[in-house]
């Protein structure tokens, strides 16, 4: 793999808050990402074999790292050369009915010209029949524990509320912990496709790398998650992003547009643009680049860009030359984009030397942390977290019916689970959208060529339309504050993407 592009993939993954994959943080420096209250279950020890899927019944591990790989810039869609196309005479064709773009429609979009959609393909009734349609899940524990609580939480209302047409239920067949190895992570998914049949794929991974998202594409797998990965960005049709195509702009993808939630944000909580920012970085190539991006979105507004070793490179053993920078130049805000470790001391020692402004980070909104252990609360107490899935308020009615989801269950919404569900909440949306006649062509055309728009209750996540957010996002965010051991919502979960999009 290219080093350079691997470094170019952490450092958008640290702009976008993801945890360990972050800033190349040592996982085992980081307490485990789905802390709740009172843990039940232990950890395991071992990740799992290149070709080997666990049931859903096993699904609650904690420890793996991250890997990355270079991006594959083929053409949008393409499948392989021996696959049989569909005869344009052929009943399967999807017709050309008003449900279409028309040509205005079409000369509007943000990705007409830049891609196009099109059946071009034969399709495939894998893993649906009359009565079930059959779905697979992937993560990384490490980061994402609990992530099938989530599903099995958002597929479960489907189930008891008939959601689905025709009367299907729908099922969580298997689930593959990829241990961080992109060699799992593709196994795992060739498996889920030819082994247990299923129509789609709920996965979210540092490692779901071209290798594994070109084959879910080849093979009209359509897989949903946090779209960070290039695979949640066009010219790969199949994969949908929650949240829309995160490392676009990054990646030079045609027509993406920079995420500036990160920060935007903070002007709408300040209440100013006329501020100053200082951003410390973890001091590796990874954090060198994701420094260059921050330089970009803030411009003259930041008085120093500082760099702190990470957990792997030794850690911050004095954190006193760092507090000194932040008192000397005295910024309005400090953003800490480093490892889980860095953020803790950095909040910690910047906190207690008088400073009163906001410290915040992209990694601490793990739900229950702060209340799970004393000297992790005391560290986190005032400082603040950025956060690209809506914060647990219970007031908000999406909230509330997560909530009432998770209790079905039986489990509790940290932070993989969080992103389980949003994920799974996307692929119920899409599949009702294709109707009672499903396949793989009915599927791509209400999402892909008639177009598609996720419904949201207040205080869930932004709208997502296909095929637009192939290439750009809604680009939302919240912030939230340790008070008293517990998070608060400090800023409402806000999109700042183009709503015409």
């Amino acid at each position: 793999m290219k080093r350079s592009l691997l470094h170019k993939l952490l450092a958008l993954m640290a702009v976008l808050a993801l945890a360990a994959a972050a800033c190349g943080n040592d996982d085992d420096d980081a307490p485990a990402q789905d802390a709740a209250p009172a843990p039940t279950e232990a950890p395991a020890d071992e990740p799992m074999d290149d070709a080997e899927s666990k049931d859903d019944d096993d699904h609650d591990h904690d420890d793996h790292d991250h890997d990355d790989h270079e991006h594959d810039d083929d053409h949008e869609h393409e499948h392989d050369e021996d696959e049989e196309h569909m005869d344009d005479e052929g009943e399967e064709h999807m017709d050309d009915g008003d449900d279409h773009m028309d040509d205005e429609e079409m000369a509007a979009s943000r990705t007409y010209g830049a891609f196009t959609y099109e059946i071009d393909f034969e399709p495939s009734t894998r893993g649906v029949s009359d009565d079930v349609i059959r779905l697979g899940a992937m993560a990384q524990d490490a980061l994402y524990g609990g992530f099938t609580d989530g599903i099995n939480a958002r597929l479960g209302r489907a189930n008891r509320d008939g959601e689905l047409p025709g009367g299907r239920m729908v099922e969580l067949v298997q689930f593959v912990d990829d241990g961080s190895d992109p060699g799992a992570n593709f196994e795992g998914a060739r498996s889920m496709v030819e082994n247990d049949e299923v129509f789609g794929i709920m996965v979210t991974s540092a490692v779901s790398l071209p290798q594994t998202t070109d084959y879910l594409a080849e093979n009209q797998v359509p897989f949903t998650g946090w779209g960070f990965m290039p695979g949640f960005c066009a010219p790969n049709d199949w994969g949908f992003g929650f949240n829309g195509c995160l490392s676009g702009y990054a990646f030079g993808v045609e027509g993406a547009d920079p995420l500036v939630s990160v920060r935007d944000i903070w002007f709408d909580f300040l209440g100013t643009e006329d501020i100053t920012v200082g951003i410390f970085n973890s001091d590796d190539d990874a954090g060198r680049a994701g420094a260059a991006l921050y330089e970009t979105l803030w411009a003259d507004k930041l008085v120093f860009s500082d760099f702190v070793p990470t957990a792997t490179g030794g850690g911050i053993t004095d954190p006193t030359r760092f507090v000194n920078t932040v008192l000397e130049n005295e910024p309005n805000l400090v953003i800490l984009s480093t490892d889980f470790a860095g953020a803790i001391t950095l909040k910690a020692a910047i906190a207690a030397s008088g400073y009163d402004g906001p410290v915040a980070d992209f990694l601490t909104y793990v739900p229950g942390l702060p209340g799970s252990s004393p000297d992790l609360g005391q560290a986190l107490e005032g400082g603040y977290a950025a956060t690209q899935v809506p914060p647990l308020d219970g007031s908000e009615p999406a909230i509330q019916q997560l909530l009432a989801d998770y209790e079905e269950v039986g489990a509790f919404p940290g932070f993989g689970s969080l992103v389980g569900y949003w994920s799974a909440d996307l692929m119920i949306q899409m599949i009702t959208a294709a109707g009672e006649d499903l396949n793989t062509a009915s599927f791509y055309q209400a999402v892909n060529i008639d177009g598609f728009e996720s419904a949201q209750q207040s205080g869930g996540l932004g709208s997502v339309k296909f095929p637009a957010d192939h290439v750009v996002a809604p680009d939302c965010i919240g912030l939230v504050q340790v008070v008293d051991a517990d998070y608060e919502v400090a800023n409402d979960f806000v999109c700042y993407g183009d709503a015409d999009r």
